[in-house]
Formats: C-alpha cells, structure tokens, sequence
C-alpha cells in the first residue's frame, strides 16, 4: 500500500494543485508512518531530566511530540530542548544522518579594485590583454587592469555567476549524472544547497522509486519542504539570503534580515525553518567570536595603548588613569561595532576565552616609576616560591684559594658599585614625567601594555618578575671617564641604579 501511495505522489507533476496534493499526500503518509507506536525510549532533555515514553510526532526542522509512559499524556518538545547528542541520535533512528544542504560554491576570482571594492565572477578570455573580464548570471562586464590592485582566488554560490539551468549542467559535469539511488541523494542534497529546488524534488522523487527503504522519512519530509519552498518561491528566495549570509559570516547582516522576514511574514510555512537557521546563525557567530577574540581584542589593545602613547598632550598620570579606568571597555567597544555583539556578550566571552599564547612586554628603563620594592618583587609568577641552588662544591686547597681572591675582589667592586648607586637611586634623576616627555611612545606604549597586563586583571598574568638591566649588566653603575681622564662610576642611567628593568608575561 504505502508503495502505491509513494508511486502516485511521484507521478504527480508541474500544475499547483498537483504539486499541492501531493505535499498533503506525503504529509499523511509521513505522520501515518510515525503514528505507529515505535518502542518506548528514554529521551534525556538539556537540564538532565529524563522522559520515558514514544515518540509519536517528528519534524526535522521543529521537533518531537512524546507519548509519556507514566500519565500517557504527550509533550511536545522542541530541539532546543533536549541535549545535543539526544538531537542527534533521534534524528538518526529516522534516517535524519546529517545530509543538511549548503551553499553549492563555485570557484571564481575577486578584483580587489583600487576603490577598496571587489568584483567577483568568472574570468573571461576575451583577447583583450589590458583589461579583465568577469561573467556573471547578469552579464560580462570588464574592469581596466590599471583600476584592479590585486586579483583573489575565491568561491561564490553557483546561482551568482550562473543561469539555473546552467549552473545545474556543472554540477552534473562535477558529479556525474546519477545512477543509484544514493547518487540521486547526493545530488538532491547538492540542488537543494544549490536553491535549485525543482532539480532537488526530481531526485529526491528518484530515490524513493530507486530504493524506498532509503532513509524514507527524510526523503518524505524533504520532498514536503521542497514543495513548501517552489509554492512560496518569494519566502524562499529570502530565507536562502539569509542562509547565504550565514556561510559568509555576515551574521548581523543575516540576523537583521531575519527580523525583515518575520515582519514581512508573519503567518509563513517556513516560519520553522527560520527559527531553526537564526539557532545556527547565533551558535556560529559566537564560535566565529571566540575564535578571534584573543587576537583581535590585543590588535585593539594594542591601537588604544599607541593612542594614548602618541598624544602630545597627554601626561604619565593621566596615561596610567585611562589605563586603569577605561582602556578595557574602549577595546570591548570597538569590537562590538565588528561583532555586532553587546559589550556584556564580548565581556562573557573574553572572560571564557581559551588559553591563547604567551605575550611579554617590559618596563624598560621606565622601570624605576614602580618604585624600588615594586620594581624588584619577585613574588609574582609561577617562579616567586622557587630559590635557586647557592650550594658551592668544595674542592681542593688551590681551588679554595682562587675563589677567596675572587670573593675578595667581587666584595670590593660591589662596594664601589653600591657607592655610586645610592648615591642617585629611583628618586633622584629623572621624574617619572620627565620619563614620560623624553622617550619616544613606543617605549611609553610597552610600558603601558607591562601595567595594563600586570595591574588591571584584565589579562591572564603569567609572572612578572626584574630582568638584568642590558646596560650596565646588573651591576646598577657603569664606569665612565671624568674631565681629568680619570675612570670612575657612576649610577646606571637606565636602570637608575636598580640593576634591573621589569619584564610581565600574560595572555
């Protein structure tokens, strides 16, 4: 019987009333089908409750409906509503096993023209060696090479550079033309992401008269949708837009659309459909956000601490207060306007933010602005609990002699350093202004980005710990010559007398 019932839904064909029959014929055979009590299952929903019953309703883009077993009542639950995997497992016990269509892409090139605009097409061969030449589905249009700053290799979706017909040749020349049953699956999969909703019904129409046992209950809801689509081509038409801006990743484009939609069709049979691709839309932008946020949000780190750095204006005070105090809502800010996410979804997921590579920045000769206690802490980091090994090896009576003359003449050298060191430490010399007004910004922007990660607990800080000064080697003096030609020393003028400059590390 239901072989017969399949046979005469394929042979209806092309006038509206037919194609509408059809789609009521199938959709009673579908839920016929799923009202025979299948075995009673377990389904786990998202908060770990579990429900024990049958399931006697299925749509692919909605839901389930669920006999329970202990009142015999039915819930209806959306997909939102279970677990991912339970999503998964349910749908393919019906033969739902992922076939979902994307955009048929086809290989073409972008002109990224002088004007900072892209045009993209096929290129064309047509002689002319000075400019090049691009078809699309509307026409051939030519672009002076002269106007073109680089040409791109890229994909755009089949039905932007080819005629319906056309396109569906190449995919035939692509994929072969089908033979069994699982070809014409493909293919049909491949039309329907292609938007070539006719040649998807036919094949789609090929598998069940090939094979009926394959995957039926896809195959039913799948001709069902179709026919939902080709009647109300115009809904269609936009709900591919949108999908379309979803695969590339223009989601607050394909989020704004989707609103248009629901306004524009308020009553729409694809109202499901919708709600189902804005889902994908809102998990893929987050993941497309949590894959760049690292990277992006130290990119504008970056551009805010050069700003402050480069003003002519600005003073070491008011520097370190726009640090503190509004850097970190400067750079949410500006990624909002790149992510088209709110400054408290950015904070959520720069707060879960995977562990991403270790960064440094350094004080520098700037060091000495922390202070001398501050400055020199080693308590900071995963080193700050570790001693390093002092323990000297004894050896014999020669060796012991050679390291007391050592000893001695080390002693004495660092009397005289230690001289010249206190004699101009961190608060004689220059002011930490005077810092500020006489070295270039990009000493000042490292010394920011050392603050920001070392005080603001807006990065992960690693460790943060002195580092031997470069210049005077750690020994917080260097010898220079006097007017009388005379060696003497005198206070690092990097360090100041520190011996040693900060470094931060963090991510």
């Amino acid at each position: 019987m239901l072989s017969g019932l399949l046979e005469t839904a394929m042979n209806r064909r092309s006038p509206r009333i037919d194609r509408l029959g059809t789609r009521l014929l199938l959709v009673a055979v579908s839920w016929a089908l799923l009202a025979v009590p299948l075995a009673a299952e377990i389904v786990r929903l998202k908060d770990g409750r579990l429900v024990h019953g049958e399931i006697v309703g299925f749509d692919e883009s909605e839901g389930i409906s669920l006999r329970r077993a202990d009142n015999g009542g039915t819930l209806r639950l959306r997909w939102e509503h279970l677990r991912g995997d339970e999503v998964t497992r349910i749908k393919a016990a019906r033969g739902f096993t992922g076939e979902e269509p994307e955009p048929y892409l086809v290989p073409v090139v972008h002109l990224i023209l002088n004007n900072g605009t892209t045009e993209s097409g096929l290129l064309v061969d047509d002689g002319k060696r000075d400019v090049y030449t691009l078809r699309r589905r509307s026409g051939t249009a030519s672009f002076p090479k002269n106007y073109v700053r680089r040409v791109e290799p890229g994909k755009v979706e089949g039905l932007v550079v080819y005629r319906p017909e056309e396109l569906y040749e190449v995919m035939l020349a692509e994929n072969g033309a089908p033979v069994d049953a699982p070809a014409h699956l493909a293919m049909a999969v491949a039309c329907e992401g292609a938007a070539l909703h006719d040649h998807a019904l036919e094949h789609y129409a090929a598998v069940a008269e090939l094979d009926p046992a394959l995957k039926t209950d896809l195959i039913l809801a799948r001709r069902d949708r179709l026919a939902i689509k080709l009647e109300d081509a115009a809904e269609t038409a936009e709900i591919d837009e949108i999908r379309n801006r979803l695969y590339r990743k223009q989601f607050g484009e394909a989020l704004a659309m989707a609103q248009e939609f629901r306004e524009s069709y308020p009553l729409s049979r694809q109202l499901g459909e919708l709600e189902q691709l804005e889902t994908e839309v809102l998990a893929r932008r987050r993941d497309h956000v949590a894959e760049r946020i690292v990277s992006d949000y130290f990119a504008f780190l970056g551009k805010s601490l050069s700003e402050i750095a480069r003003t002519d204006s600005m003073d070491m005070e008011t520097a370190v207060e726009l640090v503190e105090d509004s850097v970190h809502d400067e750079v949410l800010d500006r990624l909002t306007r790149i992510y088209d996410l709110s400054v408290e979804e950015l904070a959520e997921l720069w707060g879960e933010r995977g562990r991403g590579s270790v960064r440094s920045s350094s004080y520098g000769s700037g060091t000495f602005i922390l202070g001398e206690t501050k400055a020199l802490d080693w308590s900071v980091g995963p080193d700050a609990e570790s001693t390093e090994d002092l323990t000297v090896t004894e050896a014999d009576d020669l060796q012991d002699k050679i390291d007391k003359v050592l000893k001695q003449r080390a002693a004495e050298r660092a009397d005289r350093l230690e001289a010249a060191r206190t004699s101009a430490l961190v608060d004689e010399g220059l002011t930490p202004e005077e810092w500020w007004e006489q070295h270039p910004n990009e000493d000042r922007q490292h010394w920011l980005l050392a603050y920001y990660a070392e005080f603001t607990d807006m990065l992960e800080l690693l460790r943060a710990k002195p580092r031997n000064c470069r210049r005077c080697n750690a020994e917080g003096a260097i010898q220079v010559q006097n007017e009388k030609s005379e060696f003497e020393y005198i206070s690092c003028p990097v360090c100041k007398g520190l011996k040693h400059e900060r470094i931060v590390s963090f991510r």
